[in-house]
């Protein structure tokens, strides 16, 4: 499985984490089709897994400071195949400290 960033249509051209699979490390891989996780007004990026306590997390950052905006960390839990998020996207980290200088 890999977790990667495009631009999306759906999402009017702003960046996407979608998903695709294999057998195989060798491939061939299969898309998922459609996007992953999306934020149409700014994008989202820098897909990484995380386990805790047998559970799948989906955690990956809004790009706001592509935008001037804060930028936005969060988890969302990923299905058994990890092909599918579900439940409530939870905030874990906000750049809102002015040291931080808009990067997170």
């Amino acid at each position: 499985m890999v977790y990667y960033t495009a631009r999306s249509e759906v999402s009017g051209g702003k960046l996407c984490i979608g998903v695709t699979t294999a057998t195989s490390i060798l491939g061939p891989y299969i898309d998922k089709g459609s996007p992953l996780v999306s934020n149409a007004s700014e994008g989202v990026i820098d897909a990484t897994v995380l386990v805790a306590q047998n559970t799948k997390y989906l955690v990956y950052k809004v790009d706001g400071n592509a935008h001037g905006q804060p930028c936005l960390i969060y988890a969302i839990q990923l299905s058994a195949t990890g092909t599918e998020v579900g439940g409530p996207t939870t905030l874990l980290l906000k750049n809102d400290l002015s040291w931080e200088k808009g990067i997170v």
